[in-house]
């Protein structure tokens, strides 16, 4: 899940969450009604703050952003857990 804070025009905290990343990407590729110099004060993934910085910056850094890295560091891991119990067991 992803959340997006930022401050209107007013200065008023306001906040937006995704269900995915896909959601995200797609709110932002559409018509946005807020200008690129937003500044979004946090964007969390997953609790964790990712991103800080304007609005009209943010499609690229997510786009960049690599989300899979947890779950690759993850299987290799397991991969490794493996490779070391059949060379020590068989």
């Amino acid at each position: 899940m992803f959340r997006l804070t930022y401050k209107d025009t007013y200065q008023v905290n306001r906040i937006l969450e995704y269900e995915d990343y896909e959601a995200l990407m797609l709110s932002l590729s559409g018509c946005v009604t807020l200008p690129d110099t937003t500044v979004i004060t946090s964007l969390t993934y997953k609790g964790k703050e990712i991103y800080q910085g304007l609005l009209g910056d943010l499609y690229r850094f997510l786009f960049h952003y690599d989300f899979y890295k947890d779950k690759l560091r993850f299987f290799l891991v397991f991969f490794l857990f493996l490779l070391i119990f059949f060379t020590i067991f068989l």
